[in-house]
């Protein structure tokens, strides 16, 4: 008994004489993905790359449909050509999709590649805008949007990013 109660006058002593401390960092939040869609140069990036993926996708379409009349010409002239023939159009046929799958794989790569490149390049010119602004407001942690659960809007520093990033990158 005597236990419990030197347990909980250390206790109260303790909650008494230590001081609250309030956090005094300054954390705000960005939305990065915001940031990207809603700037003029990451606008200008995400244009750029849904031109060249459309014109890829057109040319492995054409490319797909040729293939599928090669097939459908292999497919009608099954009972009427020898089977060694058969057999050589059917290897020539699946050389070519393989070859299709190929180049298309290699397109897919290199879409990726350049997508990577172009966003670290606009990620490299916008950080030292962002670290800016931080110094400027005091700010000590700026955390990604997509990261928090719950915060004030009061906090997001999204739209005042963009317009720096507007006025700053043309």
């Amino acid at each position: 008994m005597k236990i419990i109660q030197k347990f909980f006058t250390i206790l109260i002593v303790l909650l008494i004489f230590i001081s609250n401390t309030y956090s005094q960092d300054k954390i705000v939040y960005l939305d990065l993905d915001n940031v990207v869609t809603n700037t003029k140069a990451g606008k200008l990036i995400l244009s750029e790359l849904e031109k060249s993926k459309k014109a890829a996708l057109l040319k492995f379409e054409k490319k797909e449909k040729d293939l599928k009349k090669i097939e459908d010409e292999i497919k009608k002239q099954k009972n009427i050509i020898s089977e060694e023939e058969l057999k050589k159009k059917l290897v020539e046929f699946r050389k070519e999709v393989s070859s299709f799958r190929q180049s298309k794989q290699k397109v897919i790569n290199e879409f990726n590649k350049k997508k990577k490149i172009e966003f670290e390049a606009f990620f490299k010119k916008i950080t030292p805008i962002i670290e800016n602004y931080v110094s400027e407001k005091n700010i000590d942690i700026v955390l990604d949007r997509k990261d928090i659960f719950i915060a004030s809007k009061k906090k997001d520093i999204t739209k005042e990013i963009i317009n720096i990033i507007d006025s700053k990158i043309k």
